[in-house]
């Protein structure tokens, strides 16, 4: 029985961290993923996501790990968006975000999964953990931009730049997730 989540029923979220000399100028961000679609298998178990490059909105700012959105204009929101879309991403070139599974096995409180993640025209093997948070399994993925051929985003020369490695946060409603079968090949 499969299953299609979007962006109605489950939220992805990145989370960028600043750093330079003029980072205390800067703010960390929560970037949402506006358009996305997740399609679950649980016979046999697996995992296709497909995210819009294009569809990532500056939320907020992040402050101490707390949201701040007093701290970001809508012109700020704005550019930043621009800049993902046309330096960072270059979503015009590489328009869609990929993830396909090839190994979902049970790890208590929740999953472990494994799969092939291509982003910016570069496939990565990854490895993460799903845990049940309340109704909810998440999954948090570092990710290191260089590997994937992306520069991270730096102005005034450097002085204030992007972290290259940024936090992946998605969530997707437990209902949907529970039951999967464990792989062959599973530990």
């Amino acid at each position: 029985m499969k299953k299609f989540l979007d962006n109605s029923l489950a939220l992805c979220e990145v989370f960028t961290f600043r750093e330079g000399l003029l980072a205390a100028f800067g703010h960390d961000l929560r970037i949402n993923v506006t358009s996305f679609t997740i399609e679950i298998d649980k016979n046999p178990p697996g995992i296709r996501a497909a995210f819009d490059a294009g569809s990532l909105r500056a939320d907020c700012a992040m402050e101490g790990g707390l949201p701040r959105p007093d701290l970001l204009s809508d012109k700020d929101r704005r550019e930043i968006d621009d800049n993902i879309r046309k330096g960072v991403l270059e979503a015009g070139k590489y328009e869609e975000i990929r993830f396909v599974s090839s190994n979902i096995g049970k790890k208590e409180p929740g999953y472990q999964v494994e799969g092939e993640l291509v982003l910016h025209g570069a496939t990565r093997r990854i490895s993460f953990a799903a845990s049940k948070e309340e109704a909810y399994y998440v999954s948090d993925v570092r990710l290191h931009l260089p590997d994937f051929g992306i520069k991270p985003f730096s102005a005034a020369w450097g002085t204030m730049r992007v972290k290259p490695d940024v936090l992946v946060r998605v969530r997707l409603p437990a209902a949907e997730l529970e039951g999967f079968k464990k792989n062959e090949n599973s530990p």
